[in-house]
């Protein structure tokens, strides 16, 4: 190496190095190395996992606060005495916590961070002092080198090969065991082997906030490419004009439909279930504790609640975003920014002008809440003949299969359309509900389309058993109406009526 490669060297590393700490130095603001880094983390990690048990993901406010309160003495300071209120209001502000207003509740729900959850895998891997480098692991790296590499090769004589070797391994294995031979790996590397998968399942749950947060931060960016006067402004109207479910394509949005749609095949969680209790039978099983036993035989079902719920945000982002577009509310969100940016150029145009402590000649009369006493209203006489008639109350009745078929016989229900809307939502969402294609298609008929999606769900769709949702549609007169069905899932195409 001459003189002069080794400065190029010396001056990349020293370029690399430069680049990384401003990297570093950017991640130590982000909420989990803050928390980690914090006086109090011992206690604020530890009274977060016990606020959030196993099963317990998401909090009212009253029940946190009170849960916080029964751990304050690890947090309290010597002459200082704060609430559990207030502790958990910086815990938000600082990102530990994440704020949910969900119309269920009739209180502001809590939950950990995406954060929080990387913080406290990160603790819980330096308690449990298990090596990554196993051989377990390096195992499933090769297993999925391997079959990504036969899976994209694009030689059809390498690939028969490959297969060729495969078959040639199998048939060796089924002749060893035609002759007595069983060869099973020993109880320690079975055990490391499940407990790394069982790791693997355990990281998703972080994974689901951060899905949640990653499609909100797609959401935001589209919002301000909408607004922004310069960039591809027209063509994500025209797309969003036209149904197209910008989420959907984007990276993180076909990353979850892609999973979901595993998730939700009733084939391979049938088969994923029979394996995981096979398992459970094997005679190395019988060494995981009580909680691994548990996390394996829940490994499948603890993940259908969160994934939903992923969903959910998703379609409501997706459905804001349409409104947003469609009522033309982006024209006055982009006059109001057009505006704000021009006060704000002639306020950085008159800076070096005009003293900050100048006095400025207007007067503003701030606005004040008008205070009463609670005594001072009076409350109303449910007696009083003025008083609302009573609510009618309608028995709930199932309808069977053959009286779905009835009705669509006698009322001339338009399945091949409802055909079309199921199938045209099923290509863009990758699974389908009833509330799902209401919200997207509307109800031609009335509640003869609700009869209609009903009928073809219990022909096609898989019922989520003990679930219901609330779905709505518009009647011909305009007046709109709820209603409260099973849950069904459209997963594939229906078939032509």
């Amino acid at each position: 190496m001459t003189a002069l490669d080794e400065t190029r060297w010396t001056a990349h590393r020293s370029e690399t190095v430069a680049a990384r700490k401003e990297s570093y130095e950017q991640l130590r603001r982000a909420s989990t190395w803050r928390l980690l880094a914090a006086t109090k983390a011992p206690a604020v990690l530890a009274i977060l996992q016990a606020v959030f048990p196993a099963g317990d993901r998401r909090l009212p406010r009253s029940e946190l606060v009170a849960r916080v309160a029964t751990h304050l003495d690890l947090l309290r300071d010597e002459g200082q005495a704060r609430t559990a209120a207030e502790y958990t209001d910086d815990w938000v502000r600082e990102g530990y916590l994440t704020r949910r207003d969900d119309p269920q509740h009739t209180e502001t729900t809590f939950e950990p961070s995406p954060a929080t959850i990387d913080a406290i895998q990160f603790i819980a891997s330096l308690q449990e002092h298990r090596p990554t480098t196993t051989e377990s692991r390096l195992t499933l790296v090769l297993q999925q080198f391997d079959r990504l590499a036969q899976e994209t090769e694009t030689d059809r004589d390498v690939r028969l090969a490959d297969l060729q070797r495969e078959r040639a391994r199998i048939e060796q294995q089924i002749r060893d065991l035609s002759e007595g031979e069983l060869m099973l790996p020993s109880p320690e590397a079975s055990l490391d082997r499940l407990r790394d998968v069982l790791q693997i399942a355990a990281e998703l749950s972080g994974d689901f906030l951060q899905y949640r947060e990653d499609l909100r931060a797609v959401d935001l960016h589209l919002r301000e490419q909408i607004l922004s006067p310069e960039g591809s402004r027209g063509e994500i109207l025209e797309q969003l004009l036209a149904g197209d479910d910008l989420l959907g394509q984007s990276t993180v949005g076909r990353t979850f439909t892609a999973f979901f749609r595993m998730l939700n095949d009733p084939v391979q969680t049938r088969t994923a279930q029979d394996l995981v209790d096979r398992l459970l039978e094997r005679d190395f099983a019988r060494h995981l504790s009580r909680s691994e036993r548990e996390r394996l035989a829940n490994v499948f079902s603890d993940l259908y609640e969160p994934a939903q719920e992923v969903l959910d945000v998703k379609t409501e982002l997706y459905r804001s975003l349409a409104r947003f577009v469609r009522s033309q509310d982006f024209r006055q969100h982009r006059v109001l920014l057009e505006a704000l940016q021009e006060a704000q150029g002639l306020a950085l145009a008159q800076k070096d002008e005009v003293p900050t402590r100048a006095p400025f000649p207007l007067e503003l009369e701030l606005s004040r809440a008008q205070m009463a006493s609670v005594a001072q209203h009076q409350l109303k006489d449910p007696t009083d003949p003025g008083a609302p008639a009573e609510a009618e109350v309608h028995d709930a009745t199932v309808l069977s299969v053959e009286v779905l078929q009835d009705l669509v016989r006698t009322n001339d229900i338009d399945l091949v359309g409802l055909t079309e809307d199921v199938n045209r939502v099923l290509a863009d969402d990758g699974q389908a509900s009833i509330g799902q294609v209401l919200a997207r298609r509307p109800a031609r008929q009335g509640l003869a389309s609700v009869i209609g999606l009903m009928f073809l769900a219990t022909q096609n769709a898989q019922e989520r058993e003990g679930s219901t949702e609330l779905v709505s549609w518009q009647e011909l007169d305009g007046r709109e109406y709820r209603a409260r069905v099973p849950a069904f899932y459209f997963l594939r195409e229906v078939p032509a009526v």
